[in-house]
C-alpha cells in the first residue's frame, strides 16, 4: 500500500468507551486517543471505518486502540500534561 502525504492524526473513535475520554456527540475521542497515519492511509480509514483498516493494514482487530494506548504511555510530556490537566 502507497502511503503518502503528510502525516495527520487519527482519533481512534472506537477507544475509551466508558470513560470520561469516549466521544460524545458529534465529537472525537480525546487527543491522547490518537495514532498518526499518513494523509493517504487516514482518508482510506475513513472510507472503510476501523474495523477493516484494523484488519487489512494494521494487522488486527483492535490494534489502532492498542497503539495509541502505547504512544500515549511513551509520550516524554504525559505525566506533566496529566498533573496538569488531571
Amino acid at each position: 500500500m502507497d502511503c503518502g502525504g503528510r502525516m495527520e492524526s487519527a482519533h481512534v473513535d472506537y477507544a475509551a468507551k466508558g470513560t470520561r475520554d469516549a466521544k460524545g456527540t458529534a465529537s472525537k475521542v480525546a487527543d491522547r486517543w490518537c495514532i498518526p497515519l499518513s494523509e493517504t492511509c487516514h482518508a482510506l480509514q475513513h472510507r472503510k471505518g476501523w474495523p477493516w483498516f484494523e484488519q487489512h493494514i494494521l494487522g488486527g482487530q483492535g490494534r489502532a486502540e492498542m497503539m495509541a494506548a502505547e504512544y500515549w504511555r511513551l509520550w516524554p510530556g504525559r505525566v506533566a500534561w496529566e498533573n496538569k490537566h488531571g
